[in-house]
């Protein structure tokens, strides 16, 4: 195995692991393990917990840009199906966690970054950085959505990324507080009353 696939492997681990877990639910030895690596191979790649948790935050953004947004704006251009399908894929994988832990586990940067915030301000700023990789996405279903209409009085194009961001977020929260993966699903028709779809 390669270098590059090592590590991967390593960061996969540790986000699925936090995810399910949470930061402090999780040692090096459990990871290592779950890993399927010695612990020295970890800090090989990674000199600490805090370390790597950063990492896994950037990887799961990735992960999720390309499962989430960049499949769905290859799949088709019209705004609504695009929002639409954004939900659909992000209740569907949920649902499928759901149906083999019977546990919603919300949304991995949520859950991090209200973990660490305060104590480990790096990982609010990496989980900062993760949401505003998606602003694009929003920004593009937002100007395809008012090309051919008016948009309303006041309408303000920042201030409906960030309430898309925000229900985005919501929903996922509640998916895990309510541990039901259709919270997600709501989530979709708010989306759609925000930009009147």
């Amino acid at each position: 195995m390669s270098k590059t696939d090592t590590r991967t492997q390593i960061l996969d681990a540790a986000a699925d692991l936090f995810w399910s877990k949470s930061y402090h639910g999780v040692n090096m030895n459990e990871l290592s393990r779950f890993a399927e690596v010695n612990k020295a191979t970890v800090y090989q790649y990674f000199r600490s917990k805090e370390e790597l948790a950063l990492a896994s935050i950037k990887r799961t953004a990735e992960r999720t840009e390309e499962y989430l947004y960049r499949s769905t704006f290859a799949e088709t251009s019209d705004p609504k199906s695009r929002l639409i399908n954004i939900y659909e894929k992000a209740y569907q994988l949920h649902l499928d966690v759901f149906r083999r832990d019977g546990n919603c586990r919300g949304c991995p940067f949520v859950n991090l970054g209200v973990e660490l915030a305060v104590s480990h301000p790096p990982m609010r700023d990496a989980v900062s950085k993760a949401f505003d990789s998606y602003r694009k996405y929003y920004g593009e279903i937002i100007d395809d959505r008012w090309k051919t209409n008016e948009k309303p009085d006041g309408f303000d194009k920042d201030k409906t990324i960030l309430s898309l961001l925000t229900n985005m977020n919501g929903c996922l929260v509640a998916s895990k507080l309510e541990n039901r993966p259709e919270a997600i699903l709501d989530g979709q028709k708010q989306a759609l009353r925000i930009l009147a779809m």
